[in-house]
């Protein structure tokens, strides 16, 4: 945590608030070890499905098979789009407010105007996870220009290489 995770999510140096810093990683070791422990229920259910093919990879010390079991890679590819997007939304200008004050009242139907903001921060939020990725959906080196609080693609390297697994 304090040698991968926070130094891809933080800037270097010391900003002095010690106590909001320890407050945020509590939230942040909590939500990973929830997250984990909801991985732990999902390994145990596909065990319990098929308990004989697991006990024969783990009797042949089949480490890379009990893997390739457990592992659903389509679902796995979107737990990391969507954490891409969060990590992409996330610490940015929330568009309604950047609506003009008389577009605001010209708009009648307040469902359609929810709608459109929405439309519009589904827009940004890919903008977003586009200027920090390549063709490849893959990370780009640390100098490319982040919109948000967070790199997304620092965030879905985090997922990865520690929570998925």
């Amino acid at each position: 945590y304090i040698e991968w995770i926070v130094p891809s999510v933080t800037k270097k140096g010391d900003d002095e608030q010690h106590g909001s810093t320890v407050l945020a990683d509590m939230a942040v070791l909590q939500a990973l070890s929830k997250r984990v422990h909801y991985g732990k229920f999902v390994a145990e259910s596909k065990y319990r499905s098929d308990p004989e093919g697991y006990q024969h990879l783990v009797d042949n010390d089949d480490a890379e098979g009990v893997m390739e079991l457990l592992t659903n890679a389509a679902v796995e590819e979107k737990v990391l789009r969507r954490a891409r997007l969060k990590a992409a939304t996330y610490g940015r200008e929330p568009l309604m407010t950047r609506l003009p004050e008389e577009k605001a009242v010209e708009c009648s139907d307040s469902t359609s105007f929810v709608a459109a903001a929405a439309a519009s921060a589904v827009v940004s939020a890919f903008e977003a996870m586009d200027s920090s990725s390549n063709s490849n959906g893959k990370t780009k080196n640390k100098n490319s220009a982040i919109a948000g609080k967070v790199d997304p693609g620092a965030i879905e390297d985090i997922y990865r290489k520690f929570i998925i697994p």
